[in-house]
């Protein structure tokens, strides 16, 4: 049975979300808390397997809840109930290791679906948030390679490009008038700038990844 704990100050809306727990197959509730401090308290001594929580309670909202247990080593998983959603806040859900994030406005299997995954040991976030959530990563990584790329010197971009089309040591030490031990200098650092162990593993990452392209431009 998978043990349940609500957070919400609208304690009309408690006794439906009980109804859409306990209609489902192996959940129960256990208990109830209208503000965050009594969610941590109670959910400290009650250990429940998943807490339901409203993001806007008084005294300790959703995020101080899931950040209070973190620190506290309370493996409690939490599902976040809340009708807003932007980046800063999936930013911070993320920070939390929230494991749900639900919009009240989306419909009662939505929760159920919440509430399977994260059971099963998975993450469920609604599909607007996920959006944001993958948004993000991608621009991230975006300005992440940029920045590899930024941050060669303009030596080892010329071996870079070199060595991802295949030409050989000899080769890339006639074609730039460069020692190889100046040429094995250039490598070391593009291992290290590129975190990858081996010149094949080198390769690979710029034949890939369009945010190199501009070296061969």
């Amino acid at each position: 049975m998978t043990r349940v704990f609500l957070v919400d100050d609208h304690k009309i809306l408690l006794p439906g979300i009980r109804i859409i727990i306990e209609s489902l197959s192996g959940f129960s509730v256990i208990g109830e808390a209208n503000d965050g401090l009594s969610a941590v308290r109670e959910i400290t001594r009650l250990k429940p397997d998943i807490c339901v929580v409203d993001l806007s309670i008084p005294l300790l909202n959703g995020f101080g809840v899931a950040r209070q247990l973190l620190e506290e080593h309370i493996d409690t998983k939490i599902i976040l109930l809340t009708s807003f959603v932007d980046d800063s806040l999936v930013s911070r859900a993320l920070q939390c290791k929230i494991s749900g994030y639900v919009l009240k406005e989306n419909n009662t299997e939505e929760l159920k679906r919440a509430l399977t995954e994260v059971r099963d040991g998975n993450r469920y976030f609604t599909p607007s948030v996920m959006t944001r959530v993958i948004n993000k990563f991608e621009t991230e990584e975006r300005g992440n390679g940029t920045a590899v790329v930024d941050s060669l010197s303009h030596r080892e971009q010329d071996v870079l490009m070199l060595v991802a089309n295949g030409m050989t040591g000899k080769e890339i030490c006639g074609e730039l008038n460069i020692s190889e031990s100046t040429l094995k200098k250039h490598k070391t650092s593009l291992l290290r700038k590129m975190k990858v162990k081996t010149t094949n593993e080198l390769i690979a990452m710029v034949n890939k990844d369009e945010r190199f392209a501009r070296l061969f431009t």
